[in-house]
């Protein structure tokens, strides 16, 4: 055992002493952003036959995963993947009194990011750890699932001339949503701090995403996230 640790501890001291050039891990992150209430008419023929209602909800939760790649000349290169969920609620009233009060539903983001990232500034505690200060650009990819709205809705009571007397089909809806995903690119940028114990890493940082139709009604949003993995 004595010659196992005098064999590693100077491995594991000297990449203390170094960046991984290579690393994976867990994401998590908190998204920010804000959707308003609203409340829209099911018309057929021009004729109000229903009202429904999206409730206001702000904000969600995600994780994924994430590789980077720190051997390139410059910048890192860092690929990440995650899924973001936020749960809100809608409501659905028709002629027959069909209704819905305060129905829980959900929208779900699956999200793809690469980022080229370039060091700022570089700390360390000699023996222990270090700790890096990077900002970085990218392109990003987003399928989400669509609001609750009138397509969906004449979807899942079996047509427009269902909307006044129907009821919901939850098998049509789940089919709808696998059929109707909103997609959307754009780009982002970051900033945060890497630290590095042993081969123990972990990120901390804020991300804004400049992308169209991915939050309802908004143009981008934030996130802060929180990286736990490992560095070769």
């Amino acid at each position: 055992m004595k010659k196992i640790i005098q064999t590693f501890l100077p491995i594991i001291i000297l990449s203390s002493q170094v960046f991984a050039i290579a690393g994976f891990g867990l994401n998590l992150n908190k998204s920010m952003y804000s959707v308003a209430e609203s409340t829209s008419s099911l018309k057929v023929a021009g004729v109000e036959v229903a009202t429904i209602t999206q409730h206001a909800f702000d904000n969600g939760l995600g994780i994924g995963g994430y590789l980077y790649i720190d051997a390139i000349p410059m910048v890192d290169l860092d690929i990440e993947g995650s899924l973001i969920i936020s749960p809100y609620k809608f409501s659905f009233n028709n002629a027959a009194l069909t209704s819905i009060d305060k129905q829980q539903f959900g929208w779900v983001d699956a999200s793809g990011y690469i980022t080229l990232q370039k060091k700022l500034l570089k700390l360390s505690i000699p023996f222990l750890a270090k700790a890096k200060l990077t900002a970085g650009a990218g392109v990003n990819s987003h399928s989400s699932t669509p609001m609750v709205d009138q397509n969906m809705m004449e979807a899942v009571m079996g047509g427009a001339d269902n909307l006044e007397s129907g009821t919901l089909d939850t098998d049509e809806l789940i089919k709808f949503l696998n059929e109707n995903k909103v997609s959307s690119k754009g780009f982002h940028i970051q900033t945060g701090v890497q630290f590095k114990l042993l081969m123990l890493d972990s990120f901390l940082f804020y991300r804004h995403v400049i992308a169209d139709d991915v939050i309802p009604g908004a143009k981008g949003f934030g996130s802060l996230n929180l990286r736990l993995g490992m560095g070769f």
